[in-house]
C-alpha cells in the first residue's frame, strides 16, 4: 500500500500518494520558476493553485475516494498543461507579430464552452455588464450596448434590466474569473497569454493617457456600482422573503386540504378540484403545489446565494426537483384534460309545476343554511347555520335565476324549471340533470325559492344549475322580497327601490305583469 501525504492547496487539504505528491510538487516548481519573474506572479501562481484545488476536489468527489492518486495527478497536469508546452512554441514559431495579432483576435470569442456571466471591469463605461453580457453572447460589445440604449428609448426597461443584472452579476476581479468569463479553459498557457494581454492592454492605456478623466469616471462608476449593488441586496431580500412566505403558504395549503380531503368523505369543496374525484382532486391539487413551490424554492435558493454567498445547491437535490417538477406539471395537465372531458357534454331537463291562482304574488327566498335569526343589542343580527355537515354539504350549489314571463289573462300560471348538468356524455349529463333537487314552495300565502339546490353526497359536481321561469297572466300583481334580488334576472330591481333621504325604506318592491314583462309599480304603492 502507498503512503500517503496530507496536503494544502488553496486551504483545501487533500490525502495524496507519496510518488503522486513528488510529481505535483515538480510540478509546481515548474510553474513558480517560470512565472515568478512576473510582476503578477502571486496572483497568477494563486489563480493556478485555486485551479488545481477545484479539479482534485472534482475528482474526488465524482470518483468517491479520499485519496488522490498518481493518475489524477497526471490527468490534472495533462488538462492544465506543462510549461514547456508554450516555451517550445514561443522559441520555434515563426509567425509575424501581424499573424499573432489576427489569432488573439480570433481566439477571443472562442470559449472552451463553459462560460461565466461576470461583470467585466476593464472594460465599463458604468458597471462592465455590457462588455460581460458581450463575452458571454458572443457578440461585440458596441451592439450589446446599442441593444441597452433602444431598450431605453422604447419603453425604459433598459435602465432596470441593467440593474437587476448589475446587481446580480459578480464582477470578475480575479485572472481566473476574466477567463471563466470569456469561456477560456483554464490551463497554463492561457494563463500566460491573459498575463501577456493583460500587459498589453495596460501599455496601451497608459500610452492613451486617459489620466484625470479617466480616474474620474472609474470613481463614479464604483460609487454607482455600490449604490446598485445595496439597491440589488435590498430587491434580493423581498424577494426572499415573499418566496420564502409563498413557499411556507404553499405547504400550509397542501397540509390543510390533504386533512379536510382525508377526514371527509365528501369531494373537494374548491372550484378547480371540484370537477374530479377525492382521489385525483388529491393527487391533482398536490402536483399543482410542488408545481409552484419548486420554481420558488429556486427563487428561494438564488436569492440565499445571492446574500450569504452560498454554495450551489448539490446536483442530484437540483436534479431531483427538476424531475419532480416536470412530473408534476405533466400529472397536473393531465387532470385538466380528464376534468374538462367530465364537462364535454351539456344536457337541459325541463320540468313544469302549476301554482296556485292568486290576484297578487309575494315572491322571496329562504336561506337554507339559516335554522335561526336573533338580533343583537347592537341592532345588528346573529345568524346560526346548520350544524349538521351532511346536509350542510348538500345544499351547497346556489347556481339559480329566477325569471318572470307573461301569459294571457285567461291561462293558469305555473313555474318551469330548467334542470342543468354536464358529464363525459350526454347520457351521465341527463342523469345528473334529472338528480337535482329543487322546487318553489308556498308558506304562508308566500312563494318560497330556496337559496341552494341540493345534490346527492355521492354526485360530484358537474355545472349543475337550475333556471326557473315563471309564468303569470296579464295584470298580475307581484311583491318581490329583498332576499331575492340576487337571483332575479331580466329586472332591474335596484331601480324599483324607493328611497328616503338617501336611505332605502322599502324591504320589497312592487311590480305588476303587462305583454312587456313585470313593470315597477313600486311607487304608485307608496
Amino acid at each position: 500500500m502507498n503512503k500517503t501525504i496530507i496536503i494544502n492547496i488553496n486551504s483545501i487539504v487533500f490525502h495524496i500518494e507519496e510518488d503522486a505528491y513528488e510529481v505535483l510538487r515538480s510540478y509546481m516548481i515548474e510553474i513558480k520558476k517560470h512565472f515568478g519573474r512576473t510582476p503578477d506572479s502571486g496572483e497568477i501562481l494563486q489563480d493556478i493553485e485555486n485551479r488545481i484545488a477545484e479539479m482534485f476536489a472534482e475528482r474526488i468527489e465524482l470518483g468517491k475516494k479520499e485519496v488522490i492518486s498518481m493518475i489524477d495527478v497526471e490527468e490534472v497536469i495533462a488538462q492544465m498543461g506543462r510549461v514547456s508546452d508554450f516555451e517550445d512554441v514561443d522559441e520555434l514559431s515563426d509567425e509575424t507579430y501581424d499573424d499573432h495579432q489576427a489569432r488573439s483576435k480570433e481566439e477571443k470569442h472562442a470559449p472552451y464552452g463553459h462560460k461565466k456571466i461576470m461583470r467585466d471591469p476593464d472594460d465599463t463605461i458604468i458597471g462592465g455588464v455590457c462588455s460581460g453580457l458581450g463575452y458571454y453572447l458572443g457578440m461585440d460589445v458596441k451592439w450589446v450596448r446599442i441593444l441597452f440604449v433602444l431598450f431605453f428609448l422604447f419603453g425604459g426597461s433598459g435602465i432596470l434590466l441593467y440593474v437587476v443584472l448589475w446587481a446580480l452579476m459578480p464582477v470578475a476581479s480575479s485572472r481566473a474569473d476574466k477567463m471563466a468569463m470569456r469561456g477560456e479553459e483554464p490551463t497554463l498557457q492561457n494563463f500566460k497569454k491573459s498575463f501577456e494581454d493583460d500587459l498589453e492592454n495596460y501599455g496601451q492605456g497608459f500610452t492613451q493617457a486617459k489620466g484625470f478623466v479617466s480616474r474620474n469616471s472609474r470613481v463614479i462608476g464604483d460609487v454607482i456600482s455600490a449604490v446598485f449593488r445595496f439597491i440589488g441586496k435590498l430587491f434580493a431580500l423581498f424577494m426572499l422573503i415573499i418566496s420564502g412566505l409563498t413557499i411556507m403558504g404553499l405547504i400550509f395549503m397542501l397540509v390543510a386540504f390533504s386533512l379536510g380531503v382525508l377526514g371527509y368523505q365528501n369531494e373537494i369543496i374548491f372550484p378547480p378540484l371540484e370537477a374530479l374525484s377525492k382521489d385525483q382532486a388529491l393527487i391533482a391539487l398536490l402536483a399543482g403545489i410542488l408545481g409552484v413551490m419548486i420554481p420558488f424554492m429556486a427563487l428561494f435558493h438564488l436569492f440565499v446565494r445571492i446574500l450569504f454567498k452560498t454554495r450551489p445547491m448539490n446536483t442530484y437535490l437540483s436534479l431531483s426537483l427538476w424531475a419532480i417538477w416536470v412530473v408534476s406539471v405533466i400529472v397536473l395537465i393531465v387532470y385538466i384534460i380528464i376534468g374538462n372531458q367530465n364537462f364535454k357534454e351539456t344536457s337541459t331537463i325541463k320540468v313544469e309545476k302549476p301554482m296556485p291562482l292568486k290576484s297578487t304574488y309575494y315572491f322571496t327566498e329562504k336561506d337554507l343554511r339559516i335554522i335561526d335569526a336573533a338580533t343583537l343589542e347592537n341592532g345588528q343580527k346573529e345568524y346560526r347555520l346548520r350544524g349538521n355537515m351532511e346536509n350542510f354539504s348538500r345544499a351547497i350549489r346556489n347556481d339559480i335565476s329566477v325569471r318572470f314571463e307573461p301569459l294571457d289573462s285567461l291561462q293558469k300560471p305555473f313555474v318551469q324549471y330548467h334542470y342543468t348538468a354536464r358529464g363525459k356524455t350526454y347520457q351521465q349529463a341527463a342523469e345528473r340533470a334529472a338528480k337535482i333537487d329543487y322546487e318553489m314552495s308556498e308558506e304562508k300565502d308566500k312563494m318560497i325559492f330556496d337559496s341552494h339546490f341540493k345534490l346527492e353526497a355521492s354526485d360530484p359536481y358537474r355545472g349543475q344549475e337550475v333556471a326557473a321561469v315563471v309564468f303569470l297572466p296579464l295584470g298580475t300583481v307581484v311583491e318581490i322580497g329583498e332576499p331575492l334580488r340576487a337571483k332575479l334576472r331580466g329586472i332591474s330591481y335596484r331601480s324599483c327601490l324607493q328611497e328616503a333621504d338617501g336611505e332605502r325604506k322599502a324591504s320589497k318592491t312592487v311590480w305588476v305583469m303587462q305583454k312587456s314583462g313585470l313593470i315597477c309599480a313600486t311607487s304608485n304603492e307608496q
